[in-house]
């Protein structure tokens, strides 16, 4: 019975490490793709809407800033939380 659950053990231990893994390698994905589109609908706002003059593109403005700082709130927290997985292993 020992043995069987020493192998269920190893075998979850396996899995976690898998998904930090993984977790580590999407990382960049997820912190980079929705800065680069946040920055995209700032510029867009910047180059056609306050360098005209123009108010129509101030959905742009807003959907940048709605994406940015929920991208740093919640980037935050996940990579404090995969740094002390790092320091856990």
């Amino acid at each position: 019975m020992n043995k069987k659950k020493s192998i269920a053990d190893q075998r979850t231990l396996t899995i976690q490490k898998l998904l930090i893994r993984l977790e580590l390698w999407f990382a960049p994905l997820l912190l980079l793709l929705p800065l680069l589109v946040s920055l995209i609908f700032l510029w867009e706002w910047y180059a056609k809407g306050f360098i005209v003059g123009s108010s129509v593109y101030d959905g742009e403005l807003l959907l940048g800033l709605i994406v940015l700082f929920g991208n740093l709130a919640f980037d935050v927290p996940f990579l404090r939380s995969i740094r002390m997985l790092k320091k856990k292993q």
